[in-house]
């Protein structure tokens, strides 16, 4: 199945694993804390925005966004527990089907980029070694996200993370596609977002 993959590092002929940044060691703790309960859960919030305050001071932003992890957490929570055939955010590959869409989100994430930083990033055709992906709304992801980040609503991220998983979609949807299965980028078209 041909699809579209946005990366800074991905080359051609490159064959995409799941997986491949083993960032679930970065949820997991989380996840155990909403095992216990969402006040221990709320805890761990904290103790995420205090350690974003100590890595923010010496400048480690990417992985300082104790927010993004904390979201994270919430929704491979509820996928174990209440749709465990669904593909986990954390191991899967994300795809998009979409050219305009994938126009559409380079300017969105690469668009105030330096001139320098922007040829960095690179559209790919890649061959999907999967029959039945899985398609989920990003804008549902990104309201769970915006409420941990300025609420910690934690029950509105919850509900966020089962309209995810259950195949809700938004007015105007923003389709990202999951696959657990091995990718390899085909052919580079990235002067359609240039």
């Amino acid at each position: 199945m041909i699809l579209y993959h946005m990366s800074q590092t991905l080359k051609l002929g490159d064959e995409m694993k799941p997986d491949y940044q083993k960032n679930m060691k970065l949820v997991q703790p989380f996840i155990q804390a909403l095992e216990q309960s969402e006040d221990c859960f709320y805890g761990m919030v904290l103790n995420g925005k205090y350690l974003y305050a100590v890595l923010s001071k010496f400048k480690l932003w990417e992985w300082s966004d104790y927010a993004k992890w904390a979201t994270e957490g919430a929704f491979e929570f509820i996928r174990k527990t209440e749709f465990p055939d669904s593909y986990s955010r954390m191991t899967s590959n994300y795809f998009y089907d979409d050219l305009p869409n994938c126009k559409k989100l380079y300017e969105y994430d690469w668009g105030c980029e330096s001139e320098e930083e922007q040829p960095k990033v690179h559209l790919f055709e890649v061959d999907v070694d999967d029959t039945v992906p899985q398609r989920h709304d990003m804008n549902i992801y990104n309201e769970a996200y915006n409420a941990m980040s300025e609420t910690q609503d934690i029950k509105l991220v919850l509900s966020c993370a089962r309209r995810y998983f259950a195949g809700e979609h938004t007015a105007e949807p923003v389709w990202e596609i999951m696959s657990d299965k091995t990718a390899k980028a085909v052919k580079d078209i990235s002067e359609y977002i240039r």
